[in-house]
C-alpha cells in the first residue's frame, strides 16, 4: 500500500470531506499523513493517521472575528502564499508520500508538490462552479493571480480533480476532466414526531462572519412568533451580544446535527455546503440566508432554491420576512417533496469511496506495469 499526504486547513465545512476521503483510503490499507495546522493534530490521532503540522498555517483561524479585508487577505494567502506551498512540499517529501490529496483552498501547494515529484489529487468540497467562477473571477482570485498563483491553472494541472458535491446542483457540471463523486454527507429520511410542534434547526457558519449575531437575533425573533420548537446551534462560536430568546427556542453551543435533522421539519441555515447537504441527506427543506457574498453560500443557496427545496432570504431580512419564509416552507408540500428527492440522490452513493477510487486510479497509473 501507499503513503498518501492529505493536506487541509481548518476553515470549517471543508474539513469533513477531507477526513471522510482519508478514512476511506486508510480502510484500504494506505498510510495517511495528515498535513495541517498544528491544532488539527487530534483529528489525526483519533483516526490513527500520522500528522505533520504546517507552521505557516498556524495563524489561520476562521473562528476569530475579522474584517472583510482581513478575511480576503487570508484567503488569498491560502491560494498563493509560497511559504505554505514550500513547507507542505517539504513535509510531504519527509513523509515519503507517493501522492497528495489536497484541499482546493490550498492552491499554493499544488505547484510545489508537483515540482517535488508528488502528484496531487485536488478535492473540491463545494460546487465546482463556485471555485472556477465566483472565486476565481472575483477579488480573491484576482489578488491571488497578482501574487503569482492562478487558482484555475493550479487546479487544472492536478493529476485529478474530484468534486465532493451533488452534480445535479452544480452549474459547472459540464467541465471536462472533472470527477463528481457526490456529497460525502450522510443521513437518513427524517421522521418528525407527529404529536409535537415542528422542529426548526438554526445553524449559521462556524466561521465568524459580519452581521452573524444580528442575524441570529432576527431569526430567533421570527421563530418566536410561530407554533414550533426552535433549536439554535452556535457551532462553538458565541454571539458578540446576548440573545433575547423566546420560550419556544433553545440556544445551544454545539449539537449533533444528524440527530436534530432526523426529527426536523426545517433548517434555517447560511448556505454553507456541508450543513446544507447534510440537511438534504435527511430530506430537510430549508430557508437559507447566505451570510457572505464572497463565499460559496449564495451559490449553494441559489442551487437548492432552483431545485425547489429552499427559499432564500437576505442576510439583512427582517424578523417578519424570515417568519413569513419559514411559515411558507413549513406549509409547502413541493419543498418537502424536492428535499426528499435530493436526499434520496445524496444517499444513493458513497462519495468518500468514489473519491478513494479516483485516488487509487492515479496511484495505479503512476506505477510500473509490473507493480500494478
Amino acid at each position: 500500500m501507499s503513503t498518501i499526504a492529505v493536506v487541509t486547513v481548518d476553515a470549517g465545512g471543508n474539513v469533513p470531506p477531507m477526513l471522510r476521503v482519508a478514512e476511506a483510503l486508510a480502510a484500504r490499507g494506505h498510510r495517511i499523513e495528515l498535513l495541517g495546522q498544528p491544532r488539527q493534530s487530534p483529528l489525526a490521532a483519533e483516526r490513527g493517521f500520522g500528522f505533520r503540522g504546517v507552521e505557516s498555517l498556524r495563524g489561520w483561524n476562521s473562528g476569530v472575528r475579522r474584517s472583510v479585508p482581513t478575511a480576503v487577505r487570508q484567503a488569498v494567502a491560502l491560494l498563493a502564499d509560497r511559504r505554505i506551498g514550500a513547507e507542505v512540499a517539504a513535509l510531504a517529501r519527509e513523509a515519503g508520500a507517493e501522492l497528495a490529496v489536497t484541499d482546493c483552498l490550498l492552491a499554493s501547494t499544488h505547484a510545489p508538490l508537483r515540482a517535488a515529484g508528488i502528484p496531487d489529487v485536488v478535492l473540491f468540497h463545494t460546487l465546482y462552479s463556485y471555485w472556477t467562477g465566483d472565486l476565481a473571477r472575483g477579488p480573491v482570485g484576482m489578488l491571488a493571480r497578482l501574487r503569482g498563483t492562478d487558482p484555475r491553472a493550479a487546479w487544472a494541472g492536478a493529476a485529478a480533480r474530484v468534486v465532493a458535491s451533488d452534480r445535479t446542483l452544480d452549474p459547472g457540471a459540464t467541465a471536462d476532466g472533472v470527477d463528481w463523486v457526490g456529497a460525502v454527507e450522510r443521513g437518513e429520511p427524517r421522521r418528525p414526531a407527529p404529536d409535537e410542534p415542528p422542529l426548526v434547526v438554526v445553524s449559521l457558519s462556524t466561521a465568524w462572519l459580519p452581521g452573524q449575531s444580528a442575524a441570529y437575533q432576527r431569526i430567533v425573533d421570527a421563530l418566536g412568533g410561530l407554533p414550533l420548537r426552535g433549536v439554535v446551534t452556535l457551532g462553538g462560536l458565541a454571539p458578540d451580544r446576548p440573545l433575547r430568546v423566546p420560550p419556544n427556542v433553545e440556544v445551544v453551543d454545539r449539537a449533533d446535527h444528524g440527530a436534530l435533522f432526523r426529527r426536523a421539519s426545517l433548517l434555517v441555515g447560511h448556505g454553507g455546503h456541508s450543513t446544507t447537504l447534510r440537511a438534504l441527506a435527511h430530506d430537510v427543506p430549508m430557508v437559507l440566508m447566505p451570510m457572505h457574498p464572497l463565499l460559496d453560500q449564495p451559490a449553494v443557496a441559489a442551487a437548492v432554491a432552483r431545485a425547489g427545496a429552499a427559499e432564500v432570504v437576505s442576510r439583512k431580512a427582517s424578523a417578519e420576512h424570515i417568519r413569513s419564509a419559514v411559515a411558507r416552507v413549513l406549509a409547502s408540500g413541493p419543498a418537502a417533496v424536492e428535499a426528499r428527492a435530493l436526499g434520496t440522490r445524496v444517499r444513493s452513493g458513497d462519495a468518500a469511496v468514489a473519491a478513494a477510487d479516483a485516488v487509487e486510479r492515479e496511484l495505479r497509473a503512476r506505477r510500473p506495469s509490473a507493480q500494478r
